[in-house]
């Protein structure tokens, strides 16, 4: 998909930053960085091979922030190398709050 028509289809403000992300399921369990992210999803990188469909649970631990938001469930929508997006499918009111706010701030 061309950068033009990803931005098109976009629906969340992203925006550009490097933070730490955790994410497990029953098949894997890893670490890796953000590159971007918005209340609906994020990039990613990381050693460990991600694969398209898989369903993890995440901690994102957004800069001077003292505990990580929690997605409770993240679907892997694309993956290219060690890099791969991640939709965010279902957290907390009270989280998804967390990041709105923190990304309205950047």
């Amino acid at each position: 998909m061309s950068a033009e028509k990803e931005r098109k289809i976009r629906k969340a403000r992203r925006v550009e930053l490097r933070c730490f992300l955790r994410f497990s399921s029953g098949e894997i369990e890893g670490e890796g960085t953000i590159t971007n992210i918005s209340t609906s999803g994020c990039r990613a990188e990381s050693d460990i091979n991600m694969a398209e469909g898989l369903d993890v649970q995440i901690l994102i631990q957004l800069p001077n922030q003292s505990s990580p938001v929690k997605v409770e469930r993240a679907a892997v929508r694309w993956v290219s190398g060690n890099a791969f997006g991640l939709n965010f499918i279902l957290f907390f009111p009270s989280e998804r709050s967390r990041l709105r706010t923190f990304i309205e701030k950047m």
